[in-house]
């Protein structure tokens, strides 16, 4: 059996709230966009109260070539993946050199070599640790690194660290009218997280990872995901999405619990990337639960946004802290993406665990913290 032994994330220093988000886009599209003022009311409705980004407001208005944008990737993304891994290993009190293998996750960005190569050696894992790269997942990229790190943990009895990273911000595209730009301007914001997977027997950590469940449906690759233009990452995301999750939850849920006669019922922890307001209810009506199963979903969602593949870990990071439940109990792990898939964990809360210091996001300190204001 895999356990979660800890999770450690991070934050980039800019904090918008969103009302100071939805001033910046009305300043900016006012003038450019038919209808506007109805398109905007997405960010009343989307129950995000604040979000992190990577740049200042003046970055977003401005057109930036594609080798600027990626250098701020790459620069960001590094820096929040090694605050995100020590956080997450000095909580786990397991030393660098003792992670066996590393699994990176990032959509939103482009890197040759993998950004796991800096992070090896800038936190001082052994040079023979395993890689694993992965890109393309999306928003269920960190449900997925969960559910391989669980894998090949329970195969090898390695210490498996899973790291994701998202920039969302750096993905807005200030010359594109359409209204799918302005959603993805109200859900989406920056984070990293970083998840320790062992064996069981380690003693530490407070849940089990009992099996994992990935369904594709087919002829939906163009539901979400990015098209690459000129200018860089330009958003995909179709309306038709909660639908195409009402059709996936019931297969994905009997093939994720039927093997061991588990009803939707017995499970007590819902720890769901909240990808907008609209897939967590549909999520709440295909498991007959109401919206305070998935209060560290939404509490999640209101203080950060949608950070894509890193979302479902900070979800994670919340429940250990606020939602703990019996030993013995079931808990899923979810997440929805590109292609279209469904990326789902059957978790159980440990029979033993070892106690561990509360989670506290780690953000840059001093003056590099600021609020954005816009009037």
């Amino acid at each position: 059996m895999s356990r979660i032994l800890a999770v450690g994330t991070a934050l980039p220093p800019f904090r918008f709230s969103q009302t100071d988000v939805k001033a910046l886009a009305g300043h900016h599209f006012v003038s450019r966009m038919d209808k506007l003022k109805r398109y905007l009311t997405v960010f009343d409705h989307a129950l995000v109260d604040q979000r992190f980004f990577c740049v200042e407001p003046e970055w977003l208005l401005s057109e930036h070539r594609i080798s600027e944008t990626n250098q701020i990737y790459l620069d960001w993304a590094k820096e929040l993946a090694c605050k995100a891994t020590v956080l997450c290993l000095d909580r786990a009190g397991v030393k660098p050199e003792q992670v066996d293998r590393v699994l990176f996750v990032s959509t939103t960005g482009i890197a040759t070599p993998s950004l796991d190569v800096d992070l090896i050696f800038k936190v001082g894992l052994r040079p023979d640790v395993g890689r694993t790269p992965i890109f393309g997942l999306g928003c269920a990229g960190g449900a997925s690194g969960v559910s391989l790190a669980g894998a090949l943990c329970r195969a090898t009895n390695e210490r498996i660290l899973l790291v994701a990273v998202e920039l969302t911000s750096l993905t807005f595209q200030p010359n594109d009218l359409t209204p799918k730009n302005v959603v993805a301007s109200s859900l989406f914001g920056d984070g990293a997280a970083a998840l320790l997977i062992g064996p069981a027997e380690s003693g530490s950590g407070k849940l089990d990872i009992v099996r994992s469940t990935s369904l594709l449906h087919p002829g939906s690759t163009s539901l979400m995901g990015w098209h690459f233009g000129d200018s860089g990452f330009e958003v995909v995301v179709s309306e038709r999405i909660p639908s195409m999750i009402s059709e996936l939850m019931p297969s994905a849920m009997r093939s994720l619990l039927a093997e061991d006669g588990i009803l939707p019922s017995q499970v007590k922890s819902f720890i769901f990337h909240p990808g907008g307001r609209k897939v967590l209810e549909v999520c709440e009506r295909g498991l007959g639960r109401s919206s305070e199963s998935f209060f560290s979903s939404y509490e999640t969602l209101r203080l950060h946004g949608n950070m894509s593949s890193a979302t479902v870990l900070f979800v994670l990071e919340h429940v250990l802290a606020h939602e703990e439940q019996a030993p013995g109990s079931f808990g899923i792990l979810g997440a929805f993406g590109p292609g279209f898939s469904a990326e789902l964990t059957l978790l159980k809360w440990a029979d033993t665990e070892a106690e561990q210091p509360k989670p506290a996001h780690l953000e840059l300190s001093g003056n590099q913290l600021k609020r954005v204001a816009w009037s």
